[in-house]
């Protein structure tokens, strides 16, 4: 804890910590917390020495500046988030300043950075999955699950032989891998945590190679261990996203992330017929609302069948 007084200037960093431990350590989710933390760090490194009762809206606009010098505008719009919830509460909580020095600021354009597709084409998808068949490796077989499960990589990672039921062809979604803290523990595989939400927790049916895929990569691995988790490598999302990365490039295809193969998943089932409230319970949504707003995706090869089939109907009027 730092003592509160306008005797004694406070570094802007120390401020913000202490605000972080105080409000947001245990009281909200744990990612969260942690961006806080990470907005802390860049704090660090941008003003180390600035005084929070000297601050002014020059410089609180310098920092975000800087800030914006290696990230996007969203990302750089999440860090001024941040700052200004502790900059106003010290001026209108803690009496520390005597303006509000986020007042008016700007967000600076930020770097803008290519972005990877969120959906392909089915022929596309087609082509992938022949390619991932072809490579027969165990990241193959970890993407080929992911299209055709739509699992969240935490939640990938999650699943131990405990939670397949090979004889009624589900899985069970009970829990999540903490790959982010493994700090190279030798018993990372059993590292678990709780799922993003009580929604995620679900079971869902499985085709015959989905079964065969993971009773292939566990061995080796015990009935309480993640299968994957216990693979080397696969702790790490941004390996494995290179690693997609090269598979699209041979594939050729547009570059998908790992998550954007759930987002595929569920856009392929949505242009199948199947109806949004059954894909959000299998994608372990609240309601069908996210995936109606975010994955229900026309396939431009749809576009142009139901355009022919419009003309085609018009035509006979």
């Amino acid at each position: 804890m730092i003592e509160l007084g306008r005797r004694k200037k406070i570094l802007f960093t120390d401020y913000f910590i202490n605000l972080v431990d105080t409000y947001k350590l245990n009281q909200v989710a744990d990612k969260t917390y942690d961006k806080y933390c990470l907005s802390y760090k860049h704090l660090k490194k941008i003003c180390p020495d600035l005084y929070l009762q000297d601050m002014n809206a020059n410089d609180y606009q310098q920092i975000l500046n800087e800030f914006g010098k290696t990230h996007e505008k969203a990302t750089t719009l999440d860090f001024h988030h941040q700052l200004a919830w502790a900059l106003k509460r010290a001026y209108n909580v803690d009496g520390l300043t005597d303006r509000d020095v986020t007042y008016d600021a700007q967000i600076p354009k930020g770097i803008t950075r290519k972005k990877k597709a969120k959906f392909m084409e089915l022929d596309d998808m087609k082509k992938l999955v022949d390619t991932l068949k072809h490579l027969n490796s165990s990241s193959a077989h970890f993407f080929l699950i992911l299209l055709k499960t739509g699992l969240r990589y935490a939640e990938i990672l999650g699943i131990t032989l405990e939670d397949i039921d090979f004889e009624n062809r589900t899985i069970s979604i009970n829990k999540t891998l903490d790959y982010k803290n493994h700090g190279g523990d030798r018993d990372f595989a059993r590292r678990f945590k709780t799922t993003k939400n009580k929604y995620s927790v679900r079971t869902i049916p499985v085709d015959e190679m989905v079964l065969y895929l993971f009773h292939r990569n566990a061995k080796g691995a015990d009935k309480d261990e993640s299968i994957f988790g216990s693979i080397k490598g696969f702790q790490y999302n941004s390996t494995l996203n290179k690693r997609l990365e090269w598979t699209c490039n041979l594939a050729g295809v547009p570059v998908m992330s790992v998550h954007g193969l759930r987002h595929e998943h569920a856009t392929y089932l949505v242009s199948q017929g199947i109806d949004s409230r059954a894909v959000a319970e299998r994608l372990g949504h609240v309601d069908d609302t996210v995936t109606r707003e975010v994955y229900i995706h026309r396939l431009e090869t749809e576009k142009v069948r139901d355009n022919q089939e419009i003309v085609r109907s018009v035509s006979k009027i």
